[in-house]
């Protein structure tokens, strides 16, 4: 069961069944969604999706960088129905996502609520148990926590990808494949993730380089694609680059069934249900009790 604190349901969830809460639960896990995607409503609904089918009851917060100058009707949504850093700097999370961005283009401070993300960051340090960093969310933290720099590729990589298990992380239980989408245009330089005493390699492929890097404590995951993605995601992306770059637009490889513009089966998404259940489990196993709080307050 789920609780967002005032954001619209979208029906599409209804429909799934998925359960939500008119009130915020006592006893569910607290979790903080730093939304930075372009279309603020369908990032939503991947990741209440995949929440709303754990077992566990969640209260999901969102906010968004006040700092980000757009007049979008996305980011409009957020001024009316998100929180801003201030009005939860005084509470406590059992968890914290930083999803992507559409800013790989720009150096890290050229992105205009870079300095706001910062802050969120060093806040999450003491108010935060367990953190996910998505695709350029994992870059800016990377990049920050430990100087890796961003490389770009050639052209953007889009697709579903499989990438070897280098070695056994909690969050992975019982997924037996890292087959997972990919959509950027940037890449965190390999060597120098490798280099890091504090990160672990756990996914690896010899041709899109690592995917999934963990910290040693286990606490920060950073994850280059997006297992939130679902069936039809790439194929509305590669329609919206077709607008905008025509034929130079790159194709999502091993998505599309033949030369047609009709997606193959989902076959990640078994494993992307796996791994947030696997890290709401994680939650719970960490979750901050009124002692902890007490101490540090």
């Amino acid at each position: 069961m789920l609780f967002t604190n005032g954001i619209p349901i979208l029906p599409a969830l209804k429909a799934e069944h998925i359960a939500f809460s008119d009130k915020r639960m006592n006893e569910g896990l607290n979790l903080l969604i730093v939304n930075l995607m372009p279309v603020k409503e369908d990032a939503e609904s991947q990741l209440l999706r995949l929440f709303g089918q754990t077992d566990h009851s969640i209260n999901v917060d969102f906010i968004y960088p006040v700092t980000h100058q757009s007049r979008t009707s996305s980011n409009e949504r957020a001024e009316q129905y998100y929180k801003e850093f201030d009005d939860i700097k005084d509470h406590y999370y059992d968890g914290l996502i930083m999803t992507g961005a559409p800013v790989e283009h720009l150096s890290f401070s050229e992105v205009d609520y870079v300095e706001e993300l910062k802050k969120i960051y060093d806040w999450s340090d003491r108010h935060v148990k367990l953190r996910m960093f998505i695709c350029w969310g994992a870059q800016f933290a990377l990049n920050y926590r430990y100087g890796i720099q961003k490389r770009m590729f050639p052209e953007k990589m889009t697709g579903i990808y499989r990438y070897h298990i280098m070695q056994e992380h909690p969050v992975l239980d019982a997924i037996p494949e890292y087959i997972i989408p990919q959509s950027r245009g940037s890449f965190m330089d390999p060597y120098e993730v490798m280099d890091e005493a504090d990160l672990d390699v756990i996914t690896y492929s010899p041709y899109t380089g690592v995917d999934f890097i963990s910290n040693q404590a286990r606490t920060d995951l950073y994850i280059g694609g997006h297992f939130e993605y679902e069936a039809d995601t790439l194929l509305n992306e590669y329609v919206r680059d077709r607008e905008k770059n025509g034929e130079a637009a790159a194709k999502p490889k091993n998505y599309f069934r033949g030369d047609t513009l009709k997606p193959l089966p989902a076959y990640w998404i078994p494993f992307a249900q796996q791994l947030f259940q696997n890290w709401t489990d994680m939650m719970e196993k960490n979750r901050w009790h009124h002692d902890e709080i007490n101490i540090l307050e």
